[in-house]
């Protein structure tokens, strides 16, 4: 995970005071930042998909009022993020997965995706996001600790979790590459940017984990 790396590094650093107080404060910020562009834009309708802490934060404070849910197969945590904003208010519309990116199209809705990792070049998140960016303006709220200068793999998991048929190669995959180039804006503790800025972001971090003073 990108986060663990970045621990390692700030305590090599000794920077793992200020990165522990920026953890600390992260979600407060991100949640801030994201609903701020939202309501900007004026955005009342979104998509999304599986569970981002982020996503959700920032959707309580914002103005969207409806949103459109992917089950987020195989664990179904969109399933579960329906449940959770259903019962806080929102109009929420769950569909299967393959669904999401034509129906936001169709209604003009907007993406919102949290990360697992960013690269200098791609999103890495839950399967579906790719498909969700060629369709429709997407937003990705990953933080400056979901950023890594660093080697991936996008691994299979248990073919088990999906089905068992004999014969039949099962292939059952969690995350998916997007390219920061068919994204609409990346939001980051106090401040968003166009993804061909992403190297402020990397510079921003590296700040963090150094010892001179954020800007």
């Amino acid at each position: 995970m990108a986060i663990l790396r970045h621990l390692k590094r700030a305590a090599c650093l000794g920077s793992l005071d200020r990165l522990e107080y920026f953890y600390q404060n992260s979600r407060e910020q991100l949640a801030s930042t994201c609903s701020k562009l939202l309501n900007e834009l004026s955005i009342e309708r979104v998509s999304t998909l599986s569970r981002s802490s982020a996503v959700i934060e920032c959707l309580r404070r914002s103005s969207v009022s409806e949103i459109m849910i992917s089950e987020s197969r195989p664990g179904l945590e969109g399933l579960e993020t329906a449940k959770l904003l259903s019962a806080e208010g929102f109009k929420v519309t769950l569909v299967v997965d393959a669904l999401l990116p034509w129906l936001s199209r169709k209604l003009s809705f907007w993406g919102i995706v949290g990360a697992d990792m960013v690269t200098k070049t791609h999103l890495i998140n839950k399967i579906g996001t790719f498909p969700l960016a060629l369709a429709v303006k997407t937003i990705a709220v990953p933080g400056l600790l979901k950023l890594c200068e660093c080697e991936y793999e996008i691994r299979e998991r248990p073919p088990e979790e999906v089905a068992e048929l004999r014969g039949v190669n099962v292939v059952n995959i969690y995350f998916d590459e997007t390219p920061l180039s068919h994204l609409y804006k990346l939001v980051f503790e106090g401040f968003y940017l166009d993804p061909s800025e992403i190297e402020k972001a990397f510079e921003r971090l590296r700040v963090l984990l150094g010892n001179t003073p954020l800007a």
